[in-house]
């Protein structure tokens, strides 16, 4: 089966990230989102100071909430350092891109020997080799760096080195569904780490709440206390259940093209997803309004761009589809009204 490459968004060359106001607002969510949690870690150390008779686990605690404040400060002004510089685009011929099992090394221009050595997930791995395109921004003055491929905006952060990556090697030939096969896998992934993040988040605050009853005789845990543990548990069971939707519709599903106008800005939340509304016509040639709910940035930038929507399935009103870009590592959901 040979593969079909699509028109995808891709940065606009010559011009900084942040000349669109989409890159903006997502920095502006960014900033919004670590002072919130900013607050969150002083509220725990607080209670961690509290807890004092728990000896050392209560400096592990306060020492944990300092160094996620610290790297998150730290991650945010480096992206906002790089936004500001131009995109550009790496073609690297064959020899000078190289995979690990973690990174992917690609030899930039010059009598000097410099590679970008940035760590990328397999199915963006396996997309560059495919591609043999990739766009930059930067390197700063200490030779940081974001590489995005096309059909994303979320970039991987690295930087320019004398030498490749580790047991680095030339990528061998790409199967057509390699890509959607290996991100389908990094959802699952993420999917059981966010549900036993949310497991581990409502047994922390029963264990917290009764804790707090036996040192400082505060109200022990009650009914309301364990509909909201039970509900923190709910969403970490929704999650798994949305990657096998999305998974099984890879799997069986052909991919239909929508072209669509979006009525609404994309409109982005600190977590890399987004809402958007709009209008798509269906292959009867009626419209449908589509409503994209907290879904992943990357999908709604490719709607916006290319005024294209791919989904999996038969697409009918009153139906929740699998939304992607075919052969890239970008999948969601849409509602078609």
């Amino acid at each position: 089966m040979e593969f079909t490459r699509q028109r995808v968004y891709e940065p606009h060359l010559g011009e900084p990230a942040a000349a669109d106001p989409l890159e903006v607002e997502i920095v502006e969510k960014g900033r919004s989102r670590l002072i919130t949690s900013s607050v969150c870690y002083a509220l725990g150390i607080a209670l961690a100071v509290l807890f004092r008779p728990a000896g050392p686990a209560v400096w592990t605690v306060v020492a944990v909430f300092a160094v996620l404040v610290a790297w998150s400060v730290w991650a945010l002004a480096r992206r906002i350092r790089l936004l500001r510089m131009p995109a550009v685009v790496l073609a690297p011929a064959p020899g000078q891109l190289l995979v690990s099992d973690r990174t992917v090394s690609i030899l930039l221009p010059g009598p000097e020997p410099r590679w970008v050595v940035v760590r990328m997930p397999r199915s963006k791995r396996l997309l560059l080799a495919r591609e043999r395109r990739v766009f930059m921004l930067g390197p700063d003055a200490r030779g940081r760096l974001v590489l995005r491929v096309p059909g994303s905006i979320i970039g991987q952060f690295g930087r320019v080195r004398t030498a490749p990556a580790p047991e680095s090697r030339e990528p061998g030939e790409v199967a057509p569904d390699a890509v959607g096969i290996a991100f389908v896998r990094e959802l699952r992934l993420r999917a059981a780490l966010v549900s036993a993040a949310f497991l581990a988040g409502g047994a922390f605050v029963w264990v917290v709440a009764e804790a707090g009853a036996e040192a400082f005789g505060f109200p022990r845990p009650n009914g309301v206390t364990a509909v909201f543990c039970a509900a923190y548990a709910l969403l970490g069971v929704a999650r798994p259940l949305q990657v096998r939707s999305i998974a099984r519709a890879v799997r069986t599903q052909p991919w239909t093209e929508l072209g669509v106008t979006l009525d609404t800005p994309v409109e982005p939340h600190a977590s890399g997803t987004g809402n958007a509304m709009g209008r798509a016509t269906l292959p009867d040639g009626r419209v449908a309004r589509v409503r994209f709910g907290r879904q992943p940035l990357d999908l709604l930038v490719n709607v916006r761009e290319t005024q294209r929507l791919w989904v999996l399935g038969a697409p009918e009103r009153d139906r929740k589809l699998v939304a992607g870009v075919p052969g890239h590592p970008v999948l969601g959901h849409v509602r078609l009204d």
